[in-house]
């Protein structure tokens, strides 16, 4: 079946584009060009001006390319027409390619979808197509640019065929069993399935790296009513997004913003106040703070600098403390702290660099086995167990057919990440994620 959308973001804009992708697509969008020179004979990979016509009526000026099978985005024969950037003028010519029974609308991500399927990219490549359009920082961009390029999908190989190797290995003397030959002693087996499963745990430990890279850091706003909370996440952003008054416990929910410092996305959480409360509006908007705590990257425990006697702790993993209105009282501070004044943005900057800093290691660059996709590190973690099992097996023992069985099952889990082993339910469901057009 031939499918049609448009390729370009919906809207207004200087060009659309629409694909159509599918055996005969290029007859189909041909009987609607009025160029002498497309009718009569085109070359491939072509830019061609004409005119859209439909039953006699003139829909827009367009350039048009085609497509040979192999060498299109889907994989298939496709036509790809660039028109005005009018949803009107989108619209008619989508109707017109609708009218033929032989096209149909595009389901969200059918494009890449038809891609995988016709073995231009595995699954992990289209995954990282979303993410690639989702990107919003410069680390965003670069962990989904590497995952599209393949570098995931090149370092699981290895890790498959490390497996394909060892089980060939234990069917190989399964064949030579009667005979009365020498065979690899189980501890070498054994030392090949931990060399496996060391790299698979590397890839499994490499995630809130990955997760750091695709959604940014988690960055909490905590601490007591009225420290300035809202006022410094007012200045990181360069805006008043959030109400600032006198009256304690301004805040009663999560507020979430971003902001891009050095490359790396800064998710910022402003929580509300931390104190006891009988009002049932805060209480449940330091509920909503204290799950926010315990999720963050990276806390930040501003405190009054003015009133910083007896100020409770705060835990988690990664905390700095701020001490704002330094402009009003200056204090003597050890290291591992910084000072501000959100009413001068003195020490704004210097508390970015102190934030990425903190959770990033220093000269930090994206490496292929930082996984960022929770599908990816669930089916790591199997594949983990699986291999944990094998080496259960030749612990006890067992014959090289249970072995074999356990490490075929660990190769079957693995194949799900590139889509070798995946289910249509999960695939359909993965492409589901995307837009019409992609």
């Amino acid at each position: 079946m031939i499918i049609a959308a448009l390729a370009t973001a919906p809207g207004r804009a200087g060009i659309s584009v629409i694909r159509v992708s599918g055996k005969g697509s290029t007859g189909i969008v041909k009987e609607f060009l009025t160029s002498k020179q497309i009718v009569r004979k085109f070359e491939y990979n072509r830019l061609y001006f004409s005119k859209f016509v439909n039953e006699g009526e003139l829909i827009d000026e367009v350039t048009v390319v085609f497509f040979k099978e192999g060498h299109s985005y889907t994989g298939e024969e496709t036509a790809e027409i660039y028109c005005h950037g009018s949803p009107l003028v989108v619209r008619k010519i989508l109707e017109a390619l609708y009218e033929d029974k032989k096209v149909r609308q595009a389901e969200p991500g059918e494009f890449t979808q038809r891609r995988f399927m016709n073995g231009k990219m595995d699954l992990i490549q289209a995954e990282a197509v979303i993410d690639m359009i989702n990107a919003e920082s410069d680390a965003s961009y670069t962990a989904s640019r590497e995952q599209l390029e393949g570098g995931l999908s090149a370092e699981l190989k290895k890790i498959n065929q490390m497996l394909i190797d060892l089980i060939s290995l234990l069917e190989l003397e399964l064949d030579f069993a009667d005979e009365d030959l020498e065979f690899t002693p189980k501890n070498e087996i054994a030392a090949k399935v931990d060399n496996a499963a060391e790299v698979i745990n590397k890839f499994i430990e490499g995630y809130k790296k990955g997760r750091i890279f695709k959604d940014g850091i988690k960055v909490a706003l905590a601490g007591e009513v009225n420290v300035g909370k809202s006022s410094l996440m007012n200045r990181l952003l360069k805006s008043d997004r959030v109400i600032v008054t006198d009256i304690a416990g301004t805040t009663r929910d999560t507020i979430e913003e971003k902001i891009e410092v050095h490359g790396y996305l800064l998710r910022l959480f402003d929580t509300a106040g931390i104190r006891e409360t009988s009002d049932l509006i805060e209480y449940e908007g330091i509920s909503r703070s204290k799950k926010i705590l315990a999720e963050a990257d990276i806390v930040l425990h501003v405190i009054d600098s003015v009133n910083a006697e007896n100020v409770p702790c705060i835990k988690a993993e990664n905390v700095i403390k701020v001490y704002n209105k330094c402009d009003l009282k200056d204090l003597s501070l050890g290291e591992g702290v910084i000072k501000i004044s959100c009413k001068t943005g003195q020490g704004i900057e210097e508390l970015k660099d102190m934030i990425v800093k903190t959770v990033i290691d220093e000269n930090m660059t994206y490496q292929p086995y930082y996984i960022s996709n929770l599908r990816h590190l669930n089916i790591l973690k199997e594949t983990a167990s699986k291999l944990e099992q094998a080496k259960v097996s030749i612990n006890e023992s067992q014959t090289n057919e249970v072995i074999i069985l356990d490490l075929r099952q660990a190769l079957d889990t693995l194949g799900e990440l590139t889509g070798e082993t995946t289910s249509l339910d999960i695939i359909n469901n993965i492409f589901g994620k995307f837009c019409i057009g992609k």
